[in-house]
C-alpha cells in the first residue's frame, strides 16, 4: 500500500507532535511503501536515521497563504510522480486537491466555535472581519480537498458536521495519546523552592495566554511571589514581547518565563520537572498537554469548558478562563491542600487508561483506518 503523507503545513503545537508519532511509527511497518512532505519544524526534529528509513521524502518551506498555492503544486506534482493509493494531510485544511482519496486531519477550534472566535476577537474590528472570512475559506477549502476526516473527540464530530456539513460516515474519530517517551522519565523531581507551573503549549489567540499577566498581578497582591509561569513560546516571537511587556508594565515580569520552542523529545523531562500544568484555553478540537500532564502525574489546572470537562473528568482543577482572580485563587487553593493534590494525580492515573488511547493503541487505530479507506479505494 502506497500512502503519501503531507505534512506541509505542520509547523508548530499538536500538529508537529501528531505527525513526528505518525511518521516514526508507520516507517517501520512493512505494509506500507511511504512518500512523506515534511515542514521545516518537522524536518528539523527527524534524525538522519529516520529520514534514511523513509522511502521517499520531500522538505517543504512555510510559505504564506499566497505561497501555499504554489506549494500546492508542487505536492500536486509529488503524487503525479509517486500516484498512492491514499493522501493523508496531517491536520488541514490542504491548499491542494489531491486526485487520490484523501484523509484529513482537522484541528481549528474557531471554525466550529464561532462564539468563542467573536468574544476574542471583538475589540478589533478589522481582525475580527479577517478571521470570519478567513475561517468560511478555510471551511470552503476542507470540504474541497477532503473526501474524509479524522478528528480526536466525538464532541468535536459533532461540531465538524454542524459546521461544515460534512457527512458523519466520512469523520473518524482517534483519541489523542501522548508520546511514548513519556513512559521512559525516571528519578526524582530537582527540589526548587519557587512552585513552577508549565503552559505546555505554543501560542494561538484561543490558548488565552494572555490571562496569565492578570493571574500573576493576583497573585502578588495575595503576597505570592515563589511561582514561575513557564511558557514554549520563542523570546523574538511578538506574543511572547507583548506578554512580557504588559508584565512590566503591571511589576510582575519575575513570575514569567519562557524555554523557547523545544523539540518533542525533551517535553517529558519538562514535564518531570514541573509543578503543576495549566492551560487556560477557550476552544479545543482537543490537546495532548491533558494526558501528558495525567501520565506524569502532575496536578492540572484548566478551564471549565465542556471540551476540558469531557476529556480531564475529575482529574482537573477547573477555572473559569476569563477571570484571573478564580484562576489565581484555584492555584493557591492547590498549593495548600497536599491531599487533594494527591487524589488528582489518582485520577488523572485513571483518566488517561479509561480516555486516552496509549502511543501504540493509537498507532493501531490510525493503520486500520488507513487500510481500510485504500481498500475501499481500490
Amino acid at each position: 500500500m502506497k500512502i503519501l503523507i503531507d505534512a506541509s503545513i505542520c509547523s508548530k503545537g499538536g500538529g508537529v507532535q501528531v505527525a513526528l508519532s505518525l511518521i516514526n511509527n508507520i516507517i517501520v511497518d512493512p505494509e506500507f511503501d511511504v512518500i512523506f512532505v515534511s515542514s521545516p519544524q518537522i524536518d528539523n526534529q527527524l534524525s538522519d536515521e529516520i529520514k534514511s528509513k523513509i522511502k521517499y521524502y520531500y522538505a517543504e518551506k512555510n510559505e504564506s497563504i499566497l505561497g501555499k498555492w504554489a506549494q500546492g503544486k508542487r505536492l500536486a506534482e509529488i503524487e503525479k510522480k509517486h500516484e498512492p493509493d491514499l493522501v493523508f494531510v496531517v491536520f488541514g485544511p490542504s491548499y491542494w486537491r489531491p486526485k487520490a482519496k484523501t484523509l484529513q486531519g482537522f484541528a481549528l477550534p474557531l471554525m466550529v466555535y464561532p462564539e468563542t472566535r467573536d468574544r476574542i476577537y471583538k475589540k478589533q474590528k478589522i481582525t475580527y472581519f479577517y478571521q470570519k472570512i478567513l475561517n468560511t475559506y478555510k471551511a470552503q477549502l476542507m470540504k474541497k480537498n477532503a473526501d474524509y476526516v479524522v478528528v480526536e473527540t466525538l464532541a468535536f464530530k459533532e461540531r465538524v458536521h454542524e459546521f461544515l456539513n460534512i457527512d458523519k460516515n466520512n469523520i473518524f474519530v482517534i483519541e489523542n495519546s501522548f508520546n511514548a517517551n513519556f513512559l521512559e522519565i525516571k528519578g526524582d523531581k530537582k527540589k526548587n523552592d519557587i512552585l513552577n507551573i508549565f503552559i505546555p503549549t505554543a501560542y494561538y489567540p484561543h490558548k488565552n495566554l494572555e490571562i496569565l499577566v492578570d493571574v500573576a498581578c493576583e497573585l502578588v497582591s495575595m503576597q505570592k511571589l515563589n511561582i514561575k509561569f513557564n511558557f514554549l513560546l520563542p523570546e523574538n516571537s511578538e506574543p511572547w514581547i507583548n506578554i512580557v511587556t504588559n508584565a512590566k508594565q503591571k511589576g510582575v515580569e519575575s513570575l514569567f518565563n519562557t524555554y523557547g520552542p523545544v523539540k518533542n523529545i525533551q517535553m517529558a523531562e519538562l514535564y518531570h520537572q514541573t509543578d503543576f500544568v495549566l492551560l487556560p484555553t477557550v476552544a479545543e478540537a482537543s490537546t495532548a498537554v491533558y494526558p501528558e500532564s495525567f501520565i506524569s502525574k502532575k496536578v492540572l489546572l484548566t478551564s471549565n469548558i465542556d471540551f476540558a470537562v469531557e476529556l480531564c473528568g475529575d482529574a482537573a482543577i477547573y477555572f473559569n478562563p476569563y477571570d484571573a482572580k478564580d484562576i489565581a485563587e484555584k492555584i493557591i487553593l492547590i498549593t495548600t491542600n497536599a491531599i487533594l493534590q494527591q487524589e488528582l494525580i489518582e485520577h488523572g492515573l485513571k483518566q488517561v487508561k479509561s480516555s486516552y488511547l496509549t502511543p501504540e493503541s493509537k498507532w493501531l487505530k490510525q493503520k486500520d483506518l488507513i487500510k481500510k479507506l485504500i481498500n475501499e479505494s481500490l
